[in-house]
């Protein structure tokens, strides 16, 4: 036994000497380059994560790490930057003021520590938004400069996933062997223990996710973002690989992705024909969009009538954690049950229904409520319409930036948000996530910019513009009686001596 303890404590201490000197290799890598290879580095690391730390230590991801330590120089830049319009976004301020809710939502919470991780996430999404905002200001061209170091992670989750659908064994073995270092070794410690996870069941399957729900997250937004970006590089490989993980989404056996993989890439293809539509589909796109995504529903309904059966019985199974958000929103409204208040008040309300086990809320806008209160609540609403409204000022005839890139960046929002209603995740989805959806807005915030920019600048120069009909102190600059003499294109051309010489007596 003492030879054992001995052995696993000398292989923690290799294993967080190797943890360490790889921070210190990042540290020194990150602030000395330039913004393409930091954003290289955070994509690159966007779906392994790497959980260096060994069982019975903090389970923290290494793109966290080197998000705080990119913090100073992003910090730097943006302030050095003149250009300032992140700042003044609406949508960033939210973020912003969100992080602080909070922090401020500690004070009440009867355990602080289980906000952290909410907390310290947030942060690495605007701290990850400001790296991107900087990166495609500087570069232009970085879309297809990075394509190589996010995507064919992509295309392996995707394969991953079809594989462990099929042999899950196979994905039993990956869990217990090599599954720690993607997914953190405590939280596989919990998973083989008393706290297990949805992919236990043969009929779900997660690649490096031990949740099938947000694997189909992760691969769908992976994917509309893939088609997104695909647009404006025009990458055919990369148009493959979105539509690769569109295509594996039902492997994961989640039941309203499965949905969502079918709608919202509809629907965005139907947004970007809107120009060649009639004119009331043009000025109305919340028209196309529900036509397609009813008619898309209607379709699956009738051919897969057991899909909808087995959504509403999950739909179902959440009413019990829904009904006790409903109860405790009477009970303390305006700020909530704090972090650490939903897990110690759920229990005994499920014992009630047979659950013997404590169980999330399930729901984005519950969850936002429950920890952070009615403040927390709006500002995640008010982010959400933000960002849509952003999306839609991309589709409008105004802009001439690229139509694609703005439906289907905006579908993978979207689909953050409806599949949200279900499942346990943030804002911006989930950490693996952080770094495509901020490169998405980014850029989408830099060609919105740019193009109201020209605008301004075209109209103040037709402002300036010296008129064609000139002005009475250009005609007669003296006072008194005197012959005015007109230029050719007010005089013209016409008979008599004086219209010949040009002269108003």
């Amino acid at each position: 036994m003492t030879r054992e303890r001995s052995g696993n404590r000398v292989d923690r201490l290799a294993v967080t000497g190797t943890a360490r000197r790889l921070v210190v290799g990042l540290t020194a890598f990150v602030s000395g380059h330039s913004h393409r290879v930091r954003v290289s580095v955070v994509l690159f690391l966007a779906l392994p994560q790497l959980y260096l730390l060994p069982e019975g230590s903090i389970d923290i991801a290494l793109t966290t790490i080197v998000t705080a330590l990119l913090l100073p120089a992003v910090s730097v830049g943006v302030k050095r930057s003149p250009d300032r319009r992140l700042f003044g976004l609406g949508l960033f301020r939210v973020l912003v003021a969100l992080l602080a809710v909070r922090l401020l939502a500690l004070v009440w919470s009867p355990e602080p520590r289980a906000g952290l991780q909410s907390i310290v996430l947030l942060g690495q999404f605007i701290v990850t938004l400001m790296l991107m905002w900087e990166a495609v200001r500087q570069d232009p061209d970085l879309l297809r400069h990075v394509q190589r170091v996010y995507w064919p992670w992509v295309a392996l989750e995707a394969g991953l996933v079809i594989l462990f659908r099929v042999q899950p064994a196979v994905e039993a073995m990956f869990l217990r062997s090599i599954g720690g270092v993607f997914i953190g070794e405590n939280t596989i410690a919990d998973f083989f223990g008393d706290k297990p996870n949805n992919v236990f069941d043969v009929a779900k399957s997660g690649g490096v996710f031990i949740n099938a729900n947000v694997a189909a997250m992760f691969l769908g937004v992976s994917g509309l973002a893939a088609l997104a970006v695909a647009s404006v590089t025009h990458t055919r490989w990369v148009r493959l690989v979105g539509i690769a993980a569109l295509v594996s989404v039902p492997f994961t056996g989640s039941k309203s992705a499965t949905i969502l993989a079918l709608a919202l890439p509809a629907i965005a293809f139907g947004v970007t024909r809107m120009n060649r539509a009639a004119t009331v589909v043009r000025r109305h796109p919340l028209i196309l969009a529900g036509s397609l995504g009813m008619a898309v529903v209607l379709l699956l309904y009738a051919a897969n009538r057991g899909l909808l059966v087995a959504l509403s019985e999950a739909l179902l199974g959440r009413t019990v954690m829904w009904g006790f958000g409903a109860k405790s929103f009477q009970d303390t409204p305006i700020l909530g049950l704090g972090y650490g208040g939903w897990d110690a008040g759920f229990t005994p309300y499920a014992a009630d229904y047979g659950l013997h086990r404590s169980f999330p809320p399930h729901n984005l806008l519950l969850a936002a409520w429950s920890s952070t209160g009615i403040p927390g609540l709006v500002l995640t609403v008010i982010f959400f319409a933000l960002a849509f409204w952003l999306f839609v000022r991309g589709l409008s005839r105004r802009f001439t930036c690229d139509k694609s890139f703005v439906s289907y960046a905006g579908a993978a929002v979207g689909w953050i948000l409806i599949q949200g209603m279900g499942e346990n995740t943030d804002i911006f989805g989930e950490i693996h996530l952080i770094p495509i959806v901020s490169l998405l807005i980014a850029y989408l915030i830099r060609n919105l910019g740019e193009e109201l920019k020209e605008s301004a600048t075209h109209a103040h120069r037709r402002h300036r513009a010296t008129p064609a009909i000139p002005a009475v102190g250009d005609v007669h600059r003296q006072p008194g009686v005197g012959t005015a003499q007109l230029p050719p294109a007010v005089r013209g051309e016409g008979p008599g001596p004086d219209h010949a010489r040009g002269r108003l007596g």
